[in-house]
């Protein structure tokens, strides 16, 4: 399935990206012609998702084809869809890394070669509204981050939205050392950019010998109307276990 250029080049996807990253977006339409288009340029659907509603399925199917853009680039030849692992992860082929992310009409896909990045999240989230976010909060962030949305002059529903994402695309890139879901109150944002633009997650508790308590991991953002994309990006050398001294 081709990737126009102008989907390409979406303002949701990330500029400036280190080389060894490569990314893909698609703009889809939740309707039967859509679905058709996807699976003809060799999407396949897994048996699972026989009796899913319509969305679903082309969300799937979306997703999967940014995802095989995103390995084509890097000189994949690979041509099977990727298949849903433990918790709905997709399972990324030997030799790489890379996340897929879908919403409000848009698929978005980054893969990169294991040597090179040690895990990658995406996620797309559309804004919530004011009366969405507020009984959200004691679940998404403490006291401290609200305070950080607030004195960076960002709205309740905009920073809560940032952060439920944030810390999607943190659960992304760690799920492969960690195995298990996590709370959101695991990981707190210990910092935001002046452009907001960036914020840093530090792990309120250790959830794996790579993945310690202390951990910092930077965070890019980016906005487009209703939408926020996030992106994490871990070198190897962030997931070294820890070594205890003494």
């Amino acid at each position: 399935m081709s990737i126009s250029a102008a989907q390409a080049a979406s303002p949701l996807l990330f500029s400036d990206l280190p080389a060894t990253i490569r990314q893909a977006g698609l703009h889809y339409l939740v309707n039967p012609g859509q679905l058709a288009l996807l699976e003809q340029g060799g999407i396949v659907l897994p048996p699972g998702l026989a009796n899913a509603v319509l969305k679903r399925k082309v969300e799937f199917a979306a997703g999967r084809c940014c995802a095989m853009q995103a390995l084509q680039a890097l000189g994949y030849g690979g041509r099977e869809t990727l298949p849903i692992g433990q918790h709905r992860a997709p399972l990324w082929p030997e030799g790489f890394v890379g996340s897929i992310s879908h919403g409000d009409g848009q698929a978005l896909a980054v893969a990169a070669a294991s040597r090179d990045w040690g895990g990658i999240g995406i996620d797309i989230e559309r804004l919530l509204d004011h009366d969405a976010a507020q009984p959200l909060v004691p679940y998404l962030m403490t006291p401290a981050e609200l305070t950080i949305g607030s004195a960076a002059g960002m709205s309740l529903e905009r920073w809560l939205t940032v952060v439920f994402s944030a810390k999607e695309s943190l659960f992304k890139a760690l799920y492969p050392y960690v195995g298990r879901y996590f709370d959101f109150l695991d990981a707190e944002v210990c910092a935001l950019q002046p452009a907001h633009d960036a914020l840093t997650l530090q792990l309120a508790t250790t959830l794996s010998p790579q993945c310690s308590k202390g951990s910092r991991y930077p965070i890019r953002v980016n906005y487009l109307n209703n939408n926020i994309v996030t992106l994490c990006l871990l070198p190897p050398s962030s997931l070294a276990p820890a070594t205890v001294s003494g």
